[in-house]
Formats: C-alpha cells, sequence, structure tokens
C-alpha cells in the first residue's frame, strides 16, 4: 500500500509536465489577429461587398478582393511591424505596414498615412 502515493504523485507530475509542455506550445495570438472595422455597422458587411472589414490572422489578412500574405510580422505585445506579399484584386504586390494595438482599436499605418480600425465582436 505504501506504493500508492507515490503513483499517484508520479502520475500528477507526468500531467502536470505535460499540461505546461502543451500551453508553451499554444503561445497566444498575436494582439492585432481579430476582424477591424472603421465602425462597428462594417462588421456585419459580408466580404463579397467592398465595404467588408479587414481580418487579421496571424500571418495574413483579408478584405473583400485583398489578400496578403506576411512574409514577416516583426514585433511584440501591441506594435508590429509586417512585410507582406498581397493579391488584389489579381494584381501582386508587396505590401510593408505597422500594426498598433491599443485596447479596442487598431491603428494600421502605411505609406498613405494611418488609419483607426475598431475591433469587431
Amino acid at each position: 500500500m505504501h506504493t500508492a502515493p507515490h503513483k499517484i504523485s508520479r502520475a500528477l507530475l507526468a500531467f502536470a509536465a505535460l499540461t505546461l509542455a502543451a500551453g508553451s506550445a499554444h503561445a497566444a495570438a498575436p494582439s492585432y489577429v481579430g476582424t477591424w472595422a472603421s465602425d462597428l455597422a462594417q462588421c456585419k458587411v459580408p466580404q463579397e461587398r467592398a465595404e467588408a472589414p479587414l481580418i487579421l490572422q496571424e500571418k495574413r489578412f483579408d478584405q473583400y478582393e485583398t489578400h496578403c500574405t506576411f512574409n514577416s510580422a516583426d514585433g511584440a505585445g501591441d506594435e508590429w511591424k509586417v512585410k507582406a506579399n498581397c493579391q488584389v484584386e489579381g494584381d501582386a504586390q508587396a505590401y510593408d505596414f505597422t500594426l498598433t494595438v491599443s485596447g479596442d482599436t487598431l491603428t494600421l499605418t502605411d505609406d498613405a498615412g494611418s488609419q483607426d480600425l475598431l475591433r469587431c465582436r
């Protein structure tokens, strides 16, 4: 009967180690991941329409007929410098921009200036 507690504690230690390993393998998504719009009514617009919201994933974004894949997204926390290759209405284009998140506001800054977007819920 003295071996049972050791088996249980070993099983708990093994479970804890697996849980910690699984948690570190699934790091939190960057703060910019989500759906963003100029106003909350835009959040409901389908992607088939030119007024569609911006959908940002960890390594890409989509908005209507613009689809970009990130070559790099350097940063941490709330600011990211992104280099992407995009297809805009079928034409290939390079696109460099910065994403800054402050609460539920995303600021997208590129050569044309900056634009503030709200997080859709």
